[in-house]
């Protein structure tokens, strides 16, 4: 396991005809192309309009160069016709996403908290 994987998990299934990701852990500006690299490929072979999920129940932190990499996979989703459907969890997701304003721009589930941790 590399220092990276220490700090930042990440897991890539398809779940009737989505393709989820799953993260755990710390997205930062280490990190944040970790998670870019696992939804480029998760991009690649989702078939639209189905979405890409990405479950951010897991996050303990997000940091901007991660609220970029949101940014960007959701542009690019909504490119390929397809969308990047997030779930947030807590508050270590949600606050920056509300901060930011990206809570009014990407496709955030609503009223959705991940398991208590």
């Amino acid at each position: 396991m590399t220092d990276l994987d220490a700090l930042l998990w990440i897991q890539r299934t398809v779940e009737n005809h989505s393709v989820v990701v799953r993260v755990c852990g710390d997205l930062d500006i280490l990190t944040a192309p970790r998670l870019s690299t696992q939804l480029d490929l998760a991009e690649a072979i989702v078939v639209p309009p189905a979405p890409v999920v990405l479950d951010l129940t897991g996050l303990n932190f997000l940091a901007s160069a991660g609220l970029s990499v949101l940014l960007a996979h959701h542009e690019r989703c909504r490119t390929l016709g397809s969308r990047l459907e997030i779930l947030p969890g807590g508050r270590a997701v949600t606050r920056p996403l509300a901060v930011t304003g990206l809570d009014q721009i990407l496709d955030v589930a609503p009223n959705f908290v991940g398991d208590p941790a």
